[in-house]
């Protein structure tokens, strides 16, 4: 049985960036070669430097190397710049691949971002910036120039991403969007209260909007007993809320420093996918959260 993935978050280059590992096989969470045991298999590849200290140039830097990578591997991967890229290389039986940055303050401009093959926005990062507050921040709403940002970023076709917003900025941009937009990778605050989990009202606002939310696998994020059941509770717990065709993976490999129990990596999502089999869920199901819903949602943003 082939199982579909399309993850929508995942730093495996900051990674590479700094220990002179390859994005075919490496000894992280994620790499090429694993996700190609996935048949489609798409993944949004993060780029975020992490500090405030020089933030462009690293961000940059960090850039160069993921496209130097996508394409020096060209014959398993391509980098995807809109939806048509997208269905093509599902076509060609290669991994399609996505650029995210995390925390707009590391983009020189929309126009830069968008030339070097970004698509996917997160205004914020863990870090307040002139555009708005993060979730782990002052928790401010959207600046002038933030409202300025979202209405151009969506105009161009960039898709946005609210899992670091804070919520007052959550709110303030779904007031002014005209595409859907996503929590990447978010889970349910009902389940596990931190700042970076989401509502049930946010939840329930971003299906209403055609977008969605993609399970975080960080234990932190969980609660419960960090294991392969925690993160079938916040998929059970968004399931509740109508979630069936807004409800995807953002699995934040790479970026976490610890995984759930039973999963070590990219490779141990089938046991996810087969865990949710077992507790019957449709197979039809399963794949929408592994695959469809996703699909869906980038060609509504993109």
């Amino acid at each position: 049985m082939r199982i579909p993935l399309f993850d929508c978050h995942c730093d495996t280059i900051s990674r590479i960036a700094t220990d002179c590992e390859s994005l075919r096989s490496n000894s992280f969470h994620l790499d090429l070669n694993r996700l190609g045991k996935f048949s489609p298999s798409a993944q949004i590849f993060a780029v975020c430097s992490e500090t405030l200290a020089q933030p462009k140039e690293k961000s940059k830097a960090m850039l160069e190397k993921l496209n130097r990578e996508i394409e020096k591997n060209s014959d398993i991967v391509k980098l995807c710049l809109n939806f048509h890229d997208l269905e093509d290389t599902v076509k060609s039986g290669r991994i399609a691949a996505f650029i995210s940055v995390e925390g707009c303050e590391q983009i020189a401009s929309l126009e830069e971002a968008h030339r070097n093959g970004v698509r996917i926005l997160h205004p914020t990062w863990n870090f307040d910036n002139e555009l708005c507050g993060s979730a782990m921040g002052s928790g401010r709403g959207l600046s002038e120039k933030g409202r300025a940002f979202v209405k151009k970023a969506q105009k161009m076709g960039f898709a946005l991403d609210m899992s670091h917003i804070s919520v007052s900025g959550f709110w303030d941009t779904l007031e002014i969007i005209t595409k859907p937009v996503i929590a990447g990778h978010s889970n349910a605050k009902t389940v596990c209260d931190v700042p970076r989990n989401l509502s049930d009202e946010q939840f329930r606002e971003l299906i209403k909007i055609g977008g969605g939310v993609g399970i975080n696998l960080y234990p932190e994020f969980l609660g419960l007993g960090k294991d392969i059941a925690a993160v079938v509770s916040h998929i059970e717990h968004f399931m509740s809320l109508g979630g069936e065709r807004s409800l995807f993976l953002g699995c934040d490999l790479d970026g976490i420093d610890c995984t759930p129990n039973g999963i070590d990596g990219v490779q141990d999502l089938e046991k996810l996918y087969n865990e949710l089999l077992r507790l019957n869920f449709s197979e039809e199901l399963v794949k929408d959260i592994f695959w469809n819903n996703l699909y869906e949602i980038m060609g509504r943003m993109l």
